[in-house]
């Protein structure tokens, strides 16, 4: 499956970035290996874990169609929750934004987020900064 890299998600890394979210060993030795699993999904047995990979939804159970949060946990020097949100449409995945979990009410918003960047990447009004290989 092809990889991806939306605006929306290469500027969300340049902020986690420059805020020292991550490390670049984290980086290289974790988030990006995960990112890379896309290439065979949904055959990679990692996304079967819920704590790695889950279906997004609305906070109230309410599924929105093609979107996915991929996580993380105890990242970076303040030990965070980050999520790369993913849009798989038509058998390729779109990178969306990364984000820090704070709480649930970010978390809400994001998946908001989420369903305006599916909305726009199914009309094709996004734009693609590269794909991972």
């Amino acid at each position: 499956m092809d990889i991806n890299i939306t605006q929306w998600a290469l500027d969300s890394y340049l902020d986690l970035k420059q805020k020292k979210v991550f490390s670049d060993q984290e980086y290289r030795q974790i988030i990006r290996p995960d990112v890379l699993r896309l290439l065979t999904y949904p055959n990679d047995l990692k996304f079967t874990q819920n704590k790695f990979w889950s279906q997004a939804t609305m906070g109230n159970g309410i599924v929105i169609a093609d979107g996915y949060k991929m996580k993380w946990h105890q990242i970076g020097c303040g030990l965070v929750q980050l999520r790369l949100m993913v849009g798989i449409v038509g058998g390729e995945a779109y990178l969306c934004e990364a984000y820090v979990k704070s709480d649930d009410k970010l978390d809400k918003r994001m998946m908001a987020k989420l369903k305006v960047y599916l909305d726009l990447i199914r009309k094709g009004r996004f734009i693609t900064r590269g794909k991972l290989v």
